[in-house]
């Protein structure tokens, strides 16, 4: 085992995580014996230290490793569910906002665990929820058709499934594979949610897609897929249901592996800021972080991934609640070949795979800045006897310049400031992609999020080697010297050609933040302001000059809303309740950075995926209502009746407790650059205090 430098550092429950200062390389999350050493070791300081020095309990406290031994013995006893049962997608049961609200430290307070459970014996899948503190299950509701994400359970299940198909070995043999065996043991296999499928509708079971890599010599597993080749596997009758076994275009040897032989050597870069833990601005206790005058909670789970609570400015003498609860409420790929082999590719990547179970770890140095801290998150673990694990360095939390934060010359008389942002986040590998989640606080009180998209575009076999498009495009303009515009259609009609018989497939990536404000108190309210031309008329008035225009929205159904570069499209949420010196209310402004617009669903669609046909949603705060896409997307019909296009009711939303979900798009049409590798690409959403301050807060109190 190799050397490493960690502390320890307790938790609300006497539980723990580690926060890691130096290391040389990964060491695998709690599996294999050199970790199971390194944990235990761990386990055996937390005893004797921690106990002793744990920070005060809170509500929001993730699960501790103990209550996730109190939930294992709870299910067991409770002789419920079968031996053949997945427990899967365990997490806090947050408690109901109202009561976080009253909560004071010291007090006693409910700890619940929800958790999805699917019996493969019964066929059936339930919700259930589990009091910690009296040891009983309180709730298991039956879930009829709608099916948990897929988890390491269900895709060990359909490898054995596929494995003794001999249908199977007999079609990757008949495209010339050399399977002898399993098939899995020599052919990389690729287990995916069923997406968009009509044929499959009516099929009331738990079901995994099954894709087969045409490259048996890879290092990698991103190889296009045999094409051609697809299994549907039904995870309750333990055999597969639908097997497409058609001729597509024959697969041939191109250089996709990126972990291969050829990979070209990384280029060295000198660190642009110091490892020294000394100079860092922030502190960590427990759950809360700190930073100049930001304060915030986090917690970690399977499906979201990072979650912050209770976001809030010290300003001055006072303590200013900006958000209860941020998060990523959904991320969802959307495909745009209309072929039969592909057309099913929607793929809604945290409600369906989770983005916390798909987190990875980020070395300092390598995915995050060299000056970063690390934390290593207890998580549920049902596969292992403690029914919990230890997720190795999933949160990343540093600071970085950002420029200038104030500049102003007048002769030989300068002001200035240096800008220094705190972020924190994580990334998850979703198949071909990772995605890199940062939250991201500034000095001056305005924060905003990011997302980095990293990875391999998902390319397939086509017959032609020379791009269709590119022969119409070299006869130039019309005959008689007009525009000319060629439509895309062939092979090359759903993408772009970036290798000689390879298609990289045009795609959209949508990611829906869930924002649950608080400015300055739980009622809120959300405008939207419009940049008015001169001579504009609103409300039967005309703007004598550029003006703004302010709409204050009344109900949720009001608020579908796009973003309009034309008008500098903005909108405030803020505190109806609270005025200034001026008569303003205290506010932040969402402002649009980088976005697009969705290709793929209808107006007023009402399935999981309608949360992308707008940009911005107001509804009112509803406990437990924290998924653009509904709490159950994998394996869902046209209609889902709590996804965010359902929640957008006529409710009132002016002066009540609000949620905010924006919608962050990206369309991806590939490039002959983007293969094997794409080079990063980056989308934000910025959020800057508007009447939330006086005047620029940072003002003489900036870096110099």
């Amino acid at each position: 085992m190799r050397c490493m430098k960690f502390d320890l550092r307790c938790v609300p429950g006497g539980s723990m995580i580690f926060v890691q200062r130096y290391c040389i390389r990964d060491l695998a999350a709690g599996r294999g014996n050199a970790a199971g050493t390194f944990i235990a070791a761990a386990l055996l300081v937390w005893l004797g230290v921690c106990g002793a020095r744990a920070a005060t309990p809170h509500p929001l406290d993730p699960l501790t490793a103990e209550e996730l031994i109190t939930l294992r013995d709870i299910l067991a006893e409770s002789g419920q569910f079968s031996t053949n049962t997945n427990f899967a997608w365990t997490q806090l049961a947050e408690p109901q906002k109202s009561a976080v609200m009253r909560f004071t430290p010291g007090t006693s307070f409910a700890r619940e665990a929800s958790l999805d459970v699917i019996d493969y014996a019964k066929g059936k899948t339930f919700h259930a929820v589990v009091d910690l503190n009296a040891r009983r299950i309180v709730s298991l509701v039956d879930l009829g058709d709608r099916q948990p994400g897929i988890n390491d359970h269900d895709i060990g299940m359909a490898r054995s499934i596929i494995n003794t198909d001999p249908r199977i070995r007999q079609a990757l043999i008949k495209r010339g594979l050399s399977v002898p065996g399993r098939p899995s043991d020599v052919v990389y296999l690729g287990y995916m949610p069923i997406g968009r499928d009509p044929s499959l509708e009516q099929t009331r079971s738990r079901l995994i897609r099954v894709l087969f890599a045409s490259d048996q010599n890879a290092v990698g597993d991103s190889s296009p897929p045999v094409d051609g080749l697809m299994a549907i596997v039904d995870l309750y009758q333990g055999r597969v249901i639908k097997l497409s076994d058609t001729p597509g275009a024959p697969s041939r040897n191109i250089p996709h592996d990126v972990f291969g032989p050829s990979r070209p050597d990384e280029p060295a870069a000198r660190p642009v800021l110091p490892a020294n833990p000394e100079s860092r601005n922030f502190s960590i206790d427990g759950a809360v972080v700190e930073w100049r005058n930001w304060r915030f909670r986090y917690s970690f789970n399977l499906r979201e991934g990072l979650v912050l609570y209770q976001v809030g400015y010290n300003d001055g003498a006072r303590s200013r609640p900006v958000l209860y609860r941020a998060s990523v409420s959904e991320v969802l790929t959307n495909y745009a070949d209309p072929g039969e082999f592909w057309s099913w590719m929607r793929i809604f990547d945290e409600g369906s795979l989770g983005l916390g179970y798909q987190a990875v770890a980020a070395q300092p140095g390598r995915e995050v800045p060299l000056n970063a801290l690390t934390i290593s998150p207890i998580v549920p673990d049902p596969t292992t006897p403690r029914f919990s694990g230890i997720a190795r360095d999933r949160i990343y939390v540093y600071e970085r310049d950002d420029g200038n934060l104030f500049y102003h010359q007048d002769g030989a008389r300068v002001v200035h400031g240096r800008a220094t942002d705190l972020v924190i986040g994580f990334f998850a590998t979703l198949g071909n992609y990772t995605y890199g989640f940062n939250w991201v606080f500034k000095a001056d009180g305005s924060f905003s999020f990011e997302v980095e998209l990293a990875g391999q575009i998902v390319t397939k076999f086509v017959r032609s080697p020379t791009c269709n498009d590119c022969a119409a495009l070299a006869s130039g303009p019309s005959a008689d010297g007009k525009n000319h515009t060629y439509i895309a259609d062939g092979s090359d009609g759903p993408g772009t050609m970036v290798y000689p018989n390879v298609l990289g497939l045009t795609h959209q990536h949508w990611f829906n933040l869930r924002l649950d404000f608080d400015v300055d108190g739980t009622e809120n309210a959300v405008m939207e302001n419009n940049v008015i031309r001169p001579g504009s008329r609103v409300n039967g008035k005309q703007a004598p000059s550029i003006a703004m225009a302010h709409t204050v929205f009344g109900m949720a159904s009001e608020v579908r809303r796009h973003m309009n570069e034309a008008s500098a499209r903005s909108w405030t949420i803020y505190n109806p309740r609270v005025h200034d010196q001026t008569g303003r209310a205290p506010g932040y402004t969402l402002v649009p950075m980088e976005n697009t617009e969705d290709m793929f669903s209808s107006p007023g669609e009402g399935d999981a995926s309608g949360f992308t046909s707008h940009h911005v949603w107001v509804t009112p705060y509803r406990d437990g209502a924290l998924y653009a896409g509904g709490a159950y997307p994998n394996q869902a019909g046209a209609k889902v009746t709590d996804a965010l296009t359902s929640m957008a009711d006529d409710s009132p939303i002016y002066d009540r407790d609000i949620v905010v979900w924006y919608s962050l798009g990206s369309t991806h049409v590939p490039r002959p650059e983007d293969f094997p590798l794409m080079s990063n690409m980056k989308l934000s959403v910025a959020f800057r205090p508007d009447g939330f301050f006086p005047t620029n807060p940072t003002f003489g109190d900036a870096p110099k």
